[in-house]
C-alpha cells in the first residue's frame, strides 16, 4: 500500500514540473512587450530548452512576426525575483 502511495506522489512531483517550465504569465507579459515593439501574430511555442540561461527558471518561446513581416523567434525567460527578459534567437 505504502509503494503504491509513493508512486503516486512521485509521479505527481514529476508532473508539477514538466509543466512548471512555462508560465503563461511570462509569455502574456512578454507578449505585451513585443506587441508595444511593433511585432505581430505572436505565438506560443512551449517550453525552450536551450534558449534561456541555467540561471532561469522559466523559457518559454515564441514565435512572431515583425515590422517587415520577417518571422522571429526567442523566448521569455524569467526566475522567481526577476521580471520577464525577452531572448531573440
Amino acid at each position: 500500500m505504502k509503494k503504491s502511495i509513493n508512486i503516486k506522489y512521485i509521479a505527481l512531483l514529476i508532473a508539477s514540473a514538466l509543466f512548471s517550465c512555462t508560465s503563461s504569465n511570462d509569455f502574456a507579459k512578454g507578449k505585451q512587450q513585443l506587441e508595444q515593439q511593433g511585432y505581430a501574430n505572436i505565438e506560443y511555442t512551449g517550453y525552450d530548452w536551450f534558449c534561456c540561461s541555467d540561471k532561469d527558471e522559466f523559457s518559454t518561446g515564441f514565435k512572431c512576426k515583425d515590422k517587415n513581416g520577417n518571422t522571429v523567434e526567442g523566448c521569455f525567460c524569467s526566475s522567481l525575483l526577476k521580471g520577464v527578459t525577452i531572448r531573440f534567437e
